[in-house]
């Protein structure tokens, strides 16, 4: 069997950046939000919610490459595909980093249409491991 090793590094290095990111967020941003000038609304501001959408994304896409890392050697795809399949789990960590930089520097919009990047190399990873099960076949 030949693992994917590229997408378990992967795997490290999202869990790593989103857990840090997650204790920075913790560290710096932690308030109480309840006031009575917001009816006691969580109130947060844009930017700080795409850092935070950011760190939460991170998490369950490196669960996502770690599931790759381990079923593209078994589907019935070309040698081909399965390299495209695995550079393009790895390539949707560009939606985390455009959306932790559309936080940094909200309110500017330089880094809006970024993260569309990341998110189709997600519907592309998706696709190649339906079509990759839908040909796999038992031996």
């Amino acid at each position: 069997m030949k693992f994917y090793k590229r997408n378990a590094i992967a795997v490290g290095v999202l869990f790593l950046v989103s857990a840090f990111l997650g204790m920075y967020l913790g560290a710096t941003q932690f308030d109480l939000r309840f006031t009575d000038a917001f009816e006691n609304h969580y109130m947060i501001k844009k930017g700080e919610a795409m850092m935070r959408a950011a760190h939460t994304h991170g998490m369950p896409f490196a669960l996502y490459n770690l599931l790759l890392a381990f079923v593209i050697p078994y589907l019935g795809c070309t040698e081909k595909m399965k390299i495209v399949l695995s550079w393009s789990g790895i390539l949707m960590i560009i939606m985390q980093v455009a959306l932790f930089l559309r936080g940094y520097v909200y309110p500017e919009t330089t880094f809006d249409l970024v993260g569309f990047v990341g998110a189709f190399f997600f519907v592309l990873t998706s696709f190649l491991v339906l079509v990759g099960a839908i040909r796999y076949k038992e031996n």
